[in-house]
């Protein structure tokens, strides 16, 4: 998902994840929880509990084996 929006806006988001100890898609994605929506609800926080620590997302890649 991408967010059209001005540098001010993306750091002071960022600055505000950091303040809360999580990441900015974490941030986000808790924003988008609160809509009001119970299936957006119930689908973002099956997400953040699947979700490692911080940081970049690991890369997901299959062994043939």
């Amino acid at each position: 998902m991408q967010i059209d929006t001005s540098k001010a806006v993306r750091n002071r988001a960022k600055a505000v994840a950091y303040g809360q100890g999580i990441s900015l898609t974490e941030l986000v994605l808790k924003a988008l929880a609160a809509v009001g929506d119970k299936e957006l609800k119930a689908l973002i926080e099956k997400d953040l509990e699947e979700r490692g620590g911080r940081g970049r997302p690991q890369q997901h890649t299959t062994k043939n084996d």
